[in-house]
């Protein structure tokens, strides 16, 4: 494997970005300290949370470091005082499976590993750790089997605020933890500590292989590139044409992509990202704060609106969303990125794409992977050779679908996938 460089900007409060003596923020882009790392191993994956960086490798350890208040770094306490929460260290838990894609939310965190099997752990307040009852934290990762995901495989996962989303290997909706603006998408909005199957009519027949989870809100992606979306719609992040909540998917419609199947989408705070199939042309709608929409204006948008400037000519591979800003990787390996965050030029207004092309990231470094924080804001890329095709991260570079058809065949193999879904 090529030679992979881990490399952060933004917050650094609690050590985040791996980096204890580097102060609070971040502002130019920078590589994190060697050694964290066995020799020869390469970092695949990462993920970020609130204040703190989940960071898989290819020896299939799990690292996290950062934030502990919620014990999210899975090392069996909920200390946030211990120095040693600003050293990577691998989350306990997980034994001898082989892990196949990582997620964070705001203080909880999911693992899906080649088995199927769905692991939780860290902030179990509102039941978003599925464990069937709603409290307390869970400080190492935990399989998560109870309801709803008992004899099933699980192939993607989604942590938001407060709650998680899972999908399963024939198309299904899994959901639990907060749901009081009907972000779980079961038809009401009453939380749900145990895992349950949404069965909404909306839903009947569609198979879906893609999903994203904001603050109180969750989008959904199905085999034919429809988005779905339910739960929280004050600032239009639904992307239904209005600002009135729902609690059960709903039908975004295929007008607003111009008629393009959706390859994946990403969920901020209280803002949304989609790219298409074919083109990869960028759409984000929602809370327009901070510029976070990437839209040349702080005004909020009820319906997907495409991204130009410097991302009109350009292909999109993948997205990620922070809660005030948003970060893009283009076919060529650049990353662009826009909103109120540390690290985002300021040359030009940050409401609008900038190509993040500086410290660490200057000259012809390209980026292969890519995560953001949320609330305090921080980013972390991976570079290396760029995915060729729209979708989610570590889908396999092409359509949501064939990430899904792999596991059916049980070809999964290594492949490694994060969802990195902010508020």
């Amino acid at each position: 494997m090529p030679d992979a460089q881990l490399v952060f900007i933004g917050n650094n409060r609690l050590g985040a970005c791996i980096f204890p003596d580097a102060g609070n923020i971040i502002t130019v882009p920078k590589p994190a300290p060697r050694g964290w790392l066995s020799d020869g191993k390469h970092p695949l994956k990462t993920a970020a949370g609130y204040e703190f960086t989940l960071l898989l490798a290819d020896d299939n350890l799990l690292f996290a470091v950062g934030n502990n208040l919620n014990g999210q770094l899975g090392r069996g306490h909920s200390n946030n005082d211990d120095p040693d929460n600003r050293v990577p260290r691998p989350v306990t838990g997980f034994g001898l499976e082989r892990i196949t894609l990582v997620t964070a939310g705001y203080g909880h965190c999911a693992a899906v590993t080649e088995d199927g099997h769905l692991f939780m752990w860290g902030r179990n307040g509102s039941g978003q750790c599925g464990t069937g009852t709603a409290g307390g934290n869970v400080l190492a990762a935990t399989r998560c089997d109870s309801g709803a995901l008992a004899d099933v495989r699980v192939v993607f996962v989604a942590c938001g605020g407060f709650h998680t989303v899972a999908l399963t290997s024939d198309g299904g909706v899994i959901a639990f933890g907060h749901n009081y603006k009907g972000q779980l998408g079961t038809d009401n909005n009453i939380g749900q500590s145990t895992p349950v199957r949404l069965a909404s009519a909306a839903l009947a027949g569609v198979r879906i292989v893609g999903c994203a989870a904001g603050l109180n809100f969750t989008q959904l992606v199905s085999k034919d590139g429809r988005v779905f979306a339910t739960g929280q719609n004050r600032y239009g992040q639904l992307g239904t044409g209005n600002t009135t909540d729902v609690n059960t998917p709903t039908v975004i419609k295929a007008t607003h992509f111009g008629d393009a199947p959706v390859a994946a989408v990403a969920c901020g705070g209280n803002h949304t990202m989609a790219i298409t199939r074919d083109k990869g042309k960028l759409y984000c709608w929602g809370e327009g704060g901070y510029g976070a929409t990437g839209l040349g204006h702080t005004d909020n948008a009820t319906t997907p609106q495409r991204v130009v400037g410097a991302l009109a000519d350009v292909r999109v591979v993948r997205v990620a969303a922070g809660f005030m800003h948003s970060c893009t990787l283009v076919q060529d390996g650049t990353v662009y990125a826009f909103g109120d965050c540390p690290g985002i030029p300021k040359a030009g207004w940050q409401g609008t794409p900038q190509p993040l092309q500086q410290g660490a990231l200057a000259g012809d470094i390209t980026v292969r992977a890519l995560s953001t924080g949320c609330k305090a804001v921080h980013a972390a890329f991976i570079t290396g050779k760029p995915p060729t095709e729209p979708g989610f991260e570590g889908d396999g570079g092409g359509q949501v679908a064939s990430m899904i058809k792999s596991i059916e065949l049980g070809k999964f193999g290594n492949a490694v996938a994060t969802f990195t879904l902010k508020f």
